[in-house]
């Protein structure tokens, strides 16, 4: 077996984004008794396991269990006490093992006589009534007992197992709905006969299809594993033995947005302390699930480094013991987590930018090679799962022929087959919305438009009121949303928003901006709403999410709800919007810092890659240069005063070192930047960097002769037609209006001309709405171009505008308004 490509180099570690992962992992086995009660020591050293303070007060506002949330179940949200709480004081169904609700027979009462007493009796009855026989009387009273107390049919052990088994079939077949009306079945049905065990496995398997629901469901669940977390015992990190429930529980924070608390709750799994050195932090522990788990969590929080070193360990230490022990019965099991890190690693590699190595890795799980026909390339394996994710990276490398081969492979059809065999649904969802992605991107819109409407029983000639109707399935429904905005077809892609939300026509504001309880369709119709201008209504549905008021103080707007993607959503709107201090103070809140800290404190990473970036890009837009490269350079591990070559070594984060090029090129520092993005080029062959390197220079001295070097690409039309636009500007500024129009119609023709060549992108949307914009053009036509650039990539309207010509783009536009007043 081959076991995929490792780096020849060694990775250095350094410290430090709807759609959360779903556990692969059943929950299987239990190491603990569930009868037993928790130490009072394990409580205390729990304590930094809870959620932020505000949960106890979502969860009773929102009580989503079948079963009133109440007593302990609530508090389970609280922070633990040394004191050890009375097991039977719940009143929720999910709360006591032990305890049989009223209704169920009491099977350890004894009789009110013997049985064999009441028979005699009955017999002798009966003897003086109807002088029975003795053995009509004998066989009377061997029955008796049976005829009077009938025995209520206790379920057999297998029968159980058996739902069990089943509701667990359909949560991996993602149907989380079905698996949780099973599940909660089950629990109902068998209250007074699950085993410990099976409690613990169907409460978990619960709360696993909880967690992939509503925001309401995933707190649900958290409390539910909360509650079942007190029934157990934990080990001397604080991590509790009731098999996989930690685990879980950590995917349940995360989902949450509780990265903090998800991270602590692992690393005590893996049996490491919170402040142990890096190398500690990225040995195995032997539990490969939570290693894994950990891993692809530490990529959600942007410690790319510390998720790659901790995984290329792993890898390293699973091959060693396949091949010192091949035909170990162990072996098997350990093959499925070797594909599980390959996989997990060619994820981060691309998220990573690192391109090539991810193509290798997969490539090589496939059994193929690069130097292979296109036909074995693009012929299907038997894992889909690797299939999916090789279209994905060949579609992010610009393979699209490769890309769509495979994926027209994968649905058993070919690139010649008519429109309405290519468009035909293959019946599964995954392979069908990446072929939707793909002709999005390649400019085949009505042929994703058709194929989308197709999977959900719908046609594009069908009226506006039919297309405009939810399917139910919101990343569907989410996808055509994008699509038709892409495609400048906002109004129906507003309609759609709003069905899926349940707002009726003519609603008043307030219904409008009630979120419908899916997070993801909620920020698209935030999002959408910035787009169109109208920030009051994408204002107030943010903080209705959050469960605040626009009308609070300061103090609780800038508090944070914990679920990281509202938080940042919301952070953002306020500097779009230029509510500065607003944006800041919540920032600061989310990252752990007292907005009146000093300037040392509050420029050290809080540990979150996400909310550091942000913090930087925020105070650059503040005008705080110090701050902002401060920041940059202690998240870089790097000092003001270290030498050049220091300076300029890319980080291993390449997110960290493009806002550092991006910074000092704003503040013409050209010369480091360029060598940063220079070296980012080599280390991480990405795309953004060259694009970032080329835009760099643009409007330079030798631009022109550099760019020589490069095959045409879209990133080199691209920063062709920047340079030109930049050139036009400054004319603008230093002689008038009319000595740049020759330089601004060149930029427009280029960038129109890679519109054309290449499948598009929201940089080249972006550049054609500056350019039409600088000639004059009416608003409504650049405008359109801004939002779809936004619609392509929604990321766009939250980034720092640092490019150096941004600045001289506003003085030129800044003389041509005064000319025209």
């Amino acid at each position: 077996m081959s076991y995929g490509p490792t780096p020849t180099t060694s990775t250095p570690v350094s410290s430090s984004t709807t759609t959360s992962h779903s556990s692969p992992y059943c929950a299987s086995g239990s190491y603990a008794d569930a009868a037993k009660k928790r130490p009072s020591s394990s409580n205390q050293q729990a304590k930094s396991l809870n959620p932020p303070a505000q949960l106890p007060q979502v969860v009773h506002q929102r009580s989503t269990s079948p079963s009133n949330i109440s007593g302990r179940q609530a508090s389970a949200c609280q922070p633990a006490t040394t004191s050890q709480p009375s097991r039977y004081c719940a009143s929720g169904s999910y709360a006591d093992a032990a305890k049989k609700p009223p209704s169920a027979p009491n099977r350890e009462a004894k009789p009110l006589a013997p049985r064999a007493q009441l028979a005699k009796g009955v017999h002798q009855h009966s003897n003086k009534s109807s002088n029975i026989s003795g053995q009509q009387a004998s066989a009377y009273q061997r029955s008796t007992p049976r005829t009077l107390y009938p025995e209520a049919k206790t379920p057999s052990p297998a029968a159980i197992r058996k739902e069990i088994n089943s509701a667990f079939a359909i949560l991996r077949h993602q149907n989380f709905t079905d698996a949780e009306k099973a599940f909660r079945v089950i629990l109902k049905k068998y209250q007074g006969n699950l085993s410990p065990f099976n409690k613990q496995n169907t409460t978990i398997g619960l709360a696993r299809a909880l967690k992939e629901q509503t925001n309401e469901k995933q707190l649900e669940a958290y409390s539910l594993l909360e509650a079942l977390r007190l029934d157990g015992t934990c080990n001397k990190f604080g991590a509790s033995t009731i098999h996989n429930l930690d685990l879980n529980l950590s995917l349940c924070e995360e989902a949450l947005g509780w990265h903090f608390a998800a991270e602590t709750r692992l690393l005590r799994l893996r049996r490491k302390s919170t402040n142990a050195y890096e190398k500690t932090l990225c040995k195995p522990s032997g539990y490969y699930a939570a290693d894994i788990t950990n891993a692809r969590l530490w990529q959600s929080m942007g410690k790319h480094r510390l998720a790659e070193t901790l995984l290329l360990k792993i890898k390293e230490e699973l091959i060693k013991k396949l091949q010192s022990k091949p035909d170990s019965p162990a072996a098997q099991k350990l093959r499925k987590y070797l594909g599980k890190v390959n996989m997990a690693l060619a994820r981060l590699w691309q998220l990573m930018e690192k391109y090539q190595l991810a193509e290798n890795l997969l490539l090589d799980m496939s059994g193929k090679h690069p130097d292979d026909y296109m036909d074995i390339l693009c012929k299907p394996t038997k894992c889909e799962d690797i299939d999916l994710a090789l279209s994905v990276l060949w579609r992010l490398m610009g393979k699209y022929e490769q890309s769509e081969r495979l994926l027209l492979n994968m649905s058993n059809k070919r690139p010649d087959d008519s429109e309405d065999t290519l468009c035909k649904p293959s019946g599964n969802h995954d392979i069908d919305l990446a072929l939707v992605r793909l002709w999005e991107e390649t400019r085949k819109h009505e042929l994703a438009e058709k194929l989308l409407l197709l999977m959900i029983g719908k046609h594009p000639n069908d009226s506006v009121k039919v297309l405009c109707k939810p399917f139910g399935k919101a990343n569907i429904d989410l996808a055509l949303v994008r699509l038709w905005q892409i495609m400048g077809k906002f109004k129906q892609s507003s309609e759609l928003l709003l069905n899926m939300c349940g707002s009726r026509p003519g609603a008043s504001e307030e219904e409008m901006c009630m979120p419908s309880g899916h997070c993801d369709t909620d920020l698209t119709r935030a999002r959408f709403w910035q787009m169109e201008g109208r920030h009051n209504l994408a204002e107030r549905l943010l903080l209705n999410m959050g469960g605040k008021h626009p009308g609070a103080s300061e103090e609780i707007l800038c508090k944070p709800c914990w679920q990281q993607e509202i938080d940042l959503t919301l952070m953002r709107h306020w500097e779009v919007t230029g509510k500065y201090h607003l944006s800041e103070r919540l920032l600061l809140n989310m990252s752990g810092k007292d907005p009146d800290g000093s300037k040392e404190i509050l420029c050290k990473p809080c540990g979150n890659h996400d909310f550091d970036l942000a913090q930087a890009m925020l105070w650059e837009i503040m005008d705080k240069p110090e701050w902002t490269v401060l920041l940059l350079l202690n998240m870089s591990s790097k000092h003001a005063n270290d030498t050049e070559d220091s300076l300029c070594k890319p980080s291993g984060n390449h997110n960290v070192d493009m806002a550092l090029a991006r910074f000092w090129g704003r503040i013409g520092k050209h010369e480091q930047a360029e060598r940063l993005l220079k070296q980012g080029c080599k280390l991480y062959h990405s795309n953004e960097f060259e694009q970032a390197l080329l835009s760099q220079s643009a409007g330079q001295e030798g631009f022109m002769e550099m760019i020589s070097h490069y095959p045409e690409t879209i990133n080199t039309l691209l920063a062709t037609s920047i340079h030109y636009f930049n050139l036009a500007c400054k004319q603008i500024i230093d002689t008038g209006p009319e000595s740049g129009q020759d330089n601004l119609h060149k930029a427009l023709e280029i960038v129109e001309s890679a519109l054309k060549k290449y499948p598009p992108s929201a940089g080249a949307f972006s550049q054609k709405a500056h350019c039409l914009r600088m000639l004059g053009k009416n608003e409504q036509e650049w405008r359109e171009w801004f939002d779809r650039a936004e619609a392509f990539d929604v990321s766009r309207a939250y980034r720092a505008k640092t490019h150096f010509w941004r600045s001289r783009e506003a003085a030129a536009l800044q003389k041509l308004s005064n000319l025209k007043e």
